[in-house]
């Protein structure tokens, strides 16, 4: 019998051996990347309005892939600007940029956002214990990569009916730039438009609205409906905006054709007397309607302390993809 437990042990003690792990420590290499800016696509038909490439990208993930590998490894996702650790020395066969964002302004809630595409690069060299600046510098000596929208077209919409859409991947359905090229006002008469530089965001012209006092909401909308016949699409709303109020963003629809509209609100921006850029996924508040092909999109500026001000907006988009 004792020769037996004696085995055994000596049969787990030869196992524990062999798994012992190499604790020695290995130095890192290190990427280092200060932004990712948004540029024009180089194939695009027409070039984009001022403010349409209006954004806020401010964290990456990060996938490199080295020969002889079998996938990219997953070096994680980090906030701008980063410097990240890699524990290998050899150059970096492809290395791979996601973009990502707040979702709805929230900074726990962080995503890759489709729209943009990836950022690839090839053969980045890396040595142990030093650090690899990633893209190029820009004019404050800030390390820099650009991406693009994906393929876009602007969905036209005549009588109600959608006229015609490009076979592309990303489509605006609706935009509003308040510029002068593209100054049309798809809102209804509640909003403004002000060339006043102190208060524009970019291009020419921003849009406000004004909360008196004594009101205790204001409420205004796209005023026309938009249309988007794809029920497993993407709905994000785009846009740069500050305030002296809350605000609600959300969608007027019906539950299912020929049915009553009612609102539902996706979510509410506190007041801010700085520009900020945000991007609302209207998509979960749209199966909230069944994912009904024709809504708006509102807006209710709340002023429950009764102080009153002023709502500004600019570079206004629902992208779809």
């Amino acid at each position: 019998m004792r020769s037996k437990i004696f085995l055994s042990l000596l049969i787990v003690a030869f196992v524990m051996c062999g798994c012992k792990k190499d604790n020695s420590e290995k130095a890192p290499s290190f990427l280092h990347l200060d932004k990712v800016t948004l540029v024009e696509r180089t194939d695009a038909s027409v070039v984009s309005p001022e403010g349409f490439l209006s954004c806020d990208i401010d964290a990456v993930q990060l996938l490199a892939y080295w020969d002889g590998d079998d996938e990219e490894t997953n070096l994680g996702v980090y906030q701008l600007p980063c410097t990240v650790p890699a524990l290998r020395k050899d150059t970096i066969t492809r290395l791979i940029i996601v973009p990502v964002i707040k979702q709805n302004g929230i900074a726990a809630t962080r995503v890759e956002y489709p729209y943009y595409e990836y950022v690839y690069l090839y053969n980045v060299p890396i040595a142990t214990d030093s650090t690899t600046n990633i893209g190029t510098p820009d004019a404050d000596g800030l390390w820099t990569v650009s991406t693009t929208y994906r393929p876009w077209t602007v969905q036209q919409i005549v009588n109600g009916q959608v006229l015609s859409v490009s076979d592309t991947v990303v489509k605006v359905l609706a935009q509003e730039y308040f510029d002068d090229i593209q100054y049309s006002l798809i809102f209804d008469s509640k909003v403004h438009r002000t060339t006043e530089a102190s208060e524009i965001r970019s291009g020419t012209g921003s849009g406000y609205v004004v909360v008196a006092d004594s009101a205790s909401t204001v409420d205004f909308e796209i005023n026309s409906d938009i249309i988007c016949n794809d029920p497993n699409a993407y709905l994000y709303l785009e846009m740069d905006y500050k305030t002296d109020v809350r605000l609600s963003v959300g969608m007027k629809s019906a539950y299912y054709d020929g049915g009553n509209t009612s609102i539902q609100s996706a979510m509410t921006l506190y007041e801010t007397d700085k520009w900020k850029k945000i991007y609302i996924n209207m998509g979960r508040l749209w199966t909230q309607f069944n994912r009904n092909s024709k809504f708006r999109i509102v807006f209710s500026a709340l002023n429950s302390e009764g102080k009153g001000g002023f709502v500004y907006l600019d570079n206004v988009k629902l992208v779809q993809m």
